[in-house]
């Protein structure tokens, strides 16, 4: 195991470990304040409605595209603006699409709340874009902490008591603020932040390639945001109690398990770029047992004490011992995709390192229709809660077969490695 990458791994995990803490703070906020009710409902959609924009681009074109371009392009100025003016029309364009689709699923209050939740995206362009090129050169303390950025301005909006319309627009200038902070650490770099609205005489980013990333891998990463809103057509509540699952199914899965993942990709591109199988292998076999390792002694424990677990998060609210248990089901429906996710997270960036691009779209559709079929069928015939998240689980135990099987035929069908 490379001691930089275990070292860059746990100084992410440790930004984004305050980061989901605070995220845990907000969503005790949220549930001492409005416990499980449709105001609750309201509020976290407005939080969630647009992260299934900001994961669609996001976790598709920019961790995808972004970082191998800066490891091949000498011009990182020119990369850097033509990506985001490019990225920056197909988010409008994404923007307006999901705003005609949530016209129709929600009421005009709900829907026009949204939709100025939704303008959020943009800021979040700059921002994301900016973490991946600090990622690029090796400076992860400032951008770890994006997440507690945003979610202590939520924290104060929500104390303060914004709530309906005032929340929509605290949103947006939660994420303002957070990519004024993300800003301040390229100033220790050699990009200036006017060199994302620079002219640009490239064009060697091209729509097709952006777009075909966005599906490629964004898809997989909306899989949460699409449970949420599924079962906002349950009982008033669900969307609340499964958020609150959630919240703590993210705290292993995200706070390390993945971000292993995220520190090696920068010496993963790398090692593919010198054509050093050797090195490659020894990253892959490593991280893997290594997760699989951590992880399932994590999820085993989640399982034993899960009351135990939501009663330590949520105790201090005026949730019910009822709501508690569904929270807690909920939550053990999690605990196998917590064995799997960063297994999941290593073999994906496996693919974008090596750009196989073509069967990484092919897989993420077939993913993104099985979760929104398998949800449709949940709901259609009123299953309970649980089966929402235990779902997740198999799907994401299927993903992870999917991956090994199709890079273990690119091996073996000589492809480079």
């Amino acid at each position: 195991m490379s001691k930089s990458i275990l070292i860059n791994s746990l100084i992410l995990s440790a930004g984004i470990l305050l980061g989901r803490l605070s995220g845990y703070i907000r969503e005790l906020v949220i549930a001492y304040k409005f416990e499980i009710s449709t105001q609750a409902d309201n509020i976290i959609l407005m939080l969630t409605i647009p992260d299934l924009l900001n994961n669609l681009l996001t976790a598709g074109a920019i961790s995808g595209i972004l970082i191998p371009l800066l490891s091949s392009d000498s011009d990182i100025e020119e990369v850097l603006s033509e990506f985001t003016k490019k990225l920056f029309l197909i988010s409008s364009i994404f923007y307006f699409l999901l705003t005609v689709i949530i016209l129709f699923i929600y009421d005009y209050y709900l829907f026009s709340m949204l939709a100025i939740s939704l303008f959020s995206i943009f800021p979040n362009i700059f921002t994301f874009i900016s973490s991946s090129y600090l990622q690029y050169e090796k400076r992860f303390k400032v951008q770890s902490l994006n997440t507690l950025v945003f979610n202590v301005v939520i924290i104060v909006f929500l104390i303060v008591g914004f709530q309906n319309y005032l929340f929509a627009f605290g949103v947006v200038i939660a994420s303002i603020l957070r990519m004024i902070w993300i800003s301040y650490d390229l100033r220790f770099t050699n990009i200036k932040v006017s060199y994302f609205l620079n002219k640009t005489k490239y064009n060697n980013i091209k729509y097709k390639m952006l777009i075909f990333m966005i599906f490629a891998n964004g898809l997989i990463f909306i899989n949460p945001i699409v449970d949420r809103m599924f079962v906002s057509f349950l009982e008033e509540g669900s969307v609340a109690i499964l958020s609150y699952a959630q919240r703590i199914n993210s705290l292993p899965t995200s706070v390390f398990l993945t971000t292993y993942a995220v520190a090696m990709f920068p010496e993963l591109t790398k090692n593919i770029a010198n054509n050093d199988t050797f090195g490659i292998n020894k990253i892959l076999k490593k991280s893997i047992i290594f997760n699989l390792f951590l992880s399932s002694l994590v999820a085993l424990i989640i399982y034993i004490f899960s009351y135990e677990i939501v009663d330590l998060f949520y105790g201090v609210t005026n949730i019910s011992s009822a709501n508690m248990l569904k929270i807690s089901s909920a939550l053990n429906g999690y605990v196998l995709s917590i064995v799997f996710a960063g297994t999941n997270a290593i073999l994906l960036n496996i693919f974008f390192a090596h750009k196989w691009y073509n069967k990484l779209i092919y897989y993420s559709i077939f993913m993104f229709l099985s979760k929104v079929l398998i949800d449709t069928y949940i709901i259609y015939f009123g299953y309970d809660l649980f089966y929402i998240s235990f779902s997740t689980s198999i799907l994401l135990i299927l993903s992870v077969i999917i991956l090994v099987v199709i890079y273990y035929l690119s091996q073996k069908d000589g492809q480079k490695i």
